[in-house]
């Protein structure tokens, strides 16, 4: 079962789960990738775009847009690999993207 969830999650990679705003940290978002997931972290944009999100509302949305692809795939983003997320974890994700 995990190993169809994960296969699962994967196909509909690279994917922006969640984006959130704060007036003091600016933009963070969690996100499915390939190798793994990227979860959201105070402050995650401030170094690579000083806080602001990089991409207008449509971009962000089309899985196969380019520059969202290697924004994911930059080095910058802690991605947790799917061997190191419990089994809770991956069934969240699993119904997570089933509600999108």
């Amino acid at each position: 079962m995990r190993e169809k969830l994960i296969k699962k999650l994967k196909d509909v990679s690279p994917l922006i789960t969640q984006v959130t705003e704060t007036l003091d940290m600016g933009f963070e978002f969690s996100a499915i990738t390939t190798q793994g997931v990227i979860y959201a972290e105070p402050g995650m944009l401030l170094s690579f775009s000083k806080g602001h999100w990089p991409f207008n509302g449509k971009e962000a949305k089309e899985m196969n847009n380019p520059s969202v692809q290697e924004f994911l795939l930059d080095e910058t983003w802690n991605v947790i690999p799917w061997e190191d997320l419990s089994d809770e974890e991956i069934e969240e994700l699993a119904i997570e993207i089933s509600n999108c």
